[in-house]
């Protein structure tokens, strides 16, 4: 379980530094991202619902599972709220855009990293262990999409993928140390820590992942790659 600090902190920063070099090299052509997005939507869909989610069920009930879910969501709006409230200052409208989403996103996946890493490092169920790694993974690579393409757009390079790569998974192996020493005996908890995680991920992919996707193409065809993303992982999942 010791080393469920560094597992958690590479598998974040594998996806990461994947999609911002994704990002830098197809910085200049758009018509992948809505494909990438929505694929990877529905590959993290299928994790949290076919694996992850029915075992913090297992280990605190329906009741803990929910209230979790819930909590993850308003933590999320809540962060989405407070961003409105940042200014950034260049010498360029478009830049200060961009700068804002690209910061907005790291905060935001650091934040919901941290109880992701708890979670993690505080799971009795070694079962549990590698979809939540691939969850992690497949997560940050189209995060790390979302985040690296608007601040390449305002001029940053690769120490910027490197640097924001390292701020966002730092909180999973934070989160993951303090969950395997101090979160083991308390089942319910583990479980409302799981299911916390989970809802500040679904939001994030539902909003900021998909919604950019739904945004970027029409809704069938992004559905449809969902469903194909969803296809994948559920063979990952049951034919190993």
């Amino acid at each position: 379980m010791n080393s469920l600090w560094l597992l958690g902190f590479s598998a974040s920063a594998i996806g990461m530094l994947s999609g911002g070099v994704i990002a830098w090299l197809f910085k200049g052509w758009q018509k992948g991202t809505p494909t990438i997005f929505s694929v990877c939507s529905g590959m993290i869909f299928g994790l949290v619902t076919m694996e992850i989610l029915p075992e913090s069920i297992e280990i605190g009930g329906w009741f803990i599972a929910i209230v979790g879910l819930i909590f993850g969501y308003f933590i999320y709006k809540h962060l989405e709220k407070v961003s409105h409230h940042v200014i950034i200052i260049t010498n360029d409208a478009k830049k200060d855009l961009f700068v804002h989403s690209g910061l907005f996103l790291t905060f935001s996946i650091a934040l919901h990293n941290f109880p992701t890493g708890i979670a993690l490092g505080a799971n009795t169920h070694d079962s549990l262990t590698k979809p939540m790694m691939t969850a992690i993974m497949l997560h940050n690579i189209p995060e790390g999409i979302a985040v690296f393409t608007p601040l390449l757009m305002a001029g940053f390079g690769i120490l910027s993928i490197i640097l924001g790569a390292t701020i966002a998974s730092a909180p999973i192996g934070v989160g993951a140390f303090i969950g395997s020493n101090y979160g083991m005996g308390v089942p319910w908890l583990v479980a409302m820590i799981i299911a916390l995680a989970m809802g500040v991920m679904l939001s994030v992919t539902g909003k900021e992942i998909f919604g950019t996707a739904l945004r970027a193409s029409t809704k069938i065809y992004c559905v449809i790659m969902a469903i194909i993303g969803f296809i994948l992982v559920s063979f990952y999942l049951f034919f190993p």
